[in-house]
C-alpha cells in the first residue's frame, strides 16, 4: 500500500498481495511445528502450535485415523483385496487344512477306508475353498467385536501421548508436507486476487 503512493504501477498491487499471502502461510505452516521443543524469546515460552498441544492433538490425531483410514472395514477389505491378498488367502487355506484334520482325526481312517485316500484329501480341500470363498460374506458380523477386541484408537492416542516431540513431529509433519508447497502458492494467489480487488475498488 506504502508503496502504491511512491509508484503506482498497476502490477504493485497483485505482486504485493502475493509475497503477502505467500508470507502468511509460510509462517502459518511453520508456527504449527515450530519450535519442537519450548524456546524462551524475550522472557515469552514459544513452541508449535501442535506441540504444546501434544495431549489434544494425539487424541484428535486417533480418531481420525482409525475413523478415516484403519477402520476394521477397511483393513478387511485390504486384506481380501490388496496386493498381498493371495498371501492371505493361502495362509487361510493351510489353516482350515490342518483345522480339518484335527477335528477328523479320531475318524480319519475309518473315513479313508471308506471314501479313499483321494476323495478324503479332496474333501478337505473342498472345505478350505468353502471357507475362503465364504468368509468375506460373513467376515462384516465380527467388524464391532473386531474393533472393541483391538482398541487401536485408543493404542494410538496413547503411544502419540507417549512420543517425545520430535518423534511427535515426525509422525504428523509428513501429512502436511506433501500440500505445503500447494497451500502456499494459494496463499499467494489469494493475495494476488486481493491486491486486484484493491486496485479496482479503491483507486478506481
Amino acid at each position: 500500500m506504502v508503496i502504491w503512493f511512491f509508484y503506482t504501477g498497476s502490477w504493485i498491487m497483485p505482486v504485493a498481495g502475493f509475497m503477502v499471502g505467500w508470507a502468511t502461510n509460510w509462517l502459518a505452516l511453520k508456527v504449527i511445528f515450530k519450535p519442537i521443543r519450548p524456546r524462551k524469546f524475550c522472557g515469552i515460552t514459544v513452541q508449535g502450535i501442535f506441540m504444546k498441544r501434544q495431549l489434544e492433538v494425539s487424541e484428535i490425531f486417533a480418531r481420525v485415523i482409525c475413523v478415516e483410514i484403519l477402520h476394521i472395514k477397511a483393513i478387511w477389505t485390504a486384506i481380501f483385496n490388496g496386493r498381498l491378498s493371495k498371501n492371505f488367502y493361502a495362509m487361510l487355506r493351510a489353516h482350515t487344512l490342518v483345522f480339518t484334520e484335527k477335528l477328523l482325526v479320531e475318524i480319519e481312517s475309518l473315513a479313508v477306508v471308506a471314501m479313499g485316500s483321494q476323495k478324503f484329501l479332496q474333501m478337505k480341500e473342498d472345505i478350505a475353498r468353502k471357507v475362503m470363498d465364504k468368509i468375506p460374506d460373513v467376515i462384516d458380523s465380527s467388524y464391532q467385536y473386531t474393533q472393541e477386541a483391538l482398541d487401536m484408537e485408543a493404542t494410538i492416542r496413547e503411544k502419540m501421548k507417549a512420543l517425545p516431540p520430535e518423534d511427535f513431529e515426525g509422525v504428523l509433519h509428513p501429512a502436511f508436507e506433501e500440500d505445503e508447497i500447494q497451500l502456499i502458492v494459494l496463499g499467494g494467489v489469494l493475495g494476488a486476487i486481493v491486491g486486484v480487488i484493491q486496485i479496482f475498488t479503491l483507486f478506481s
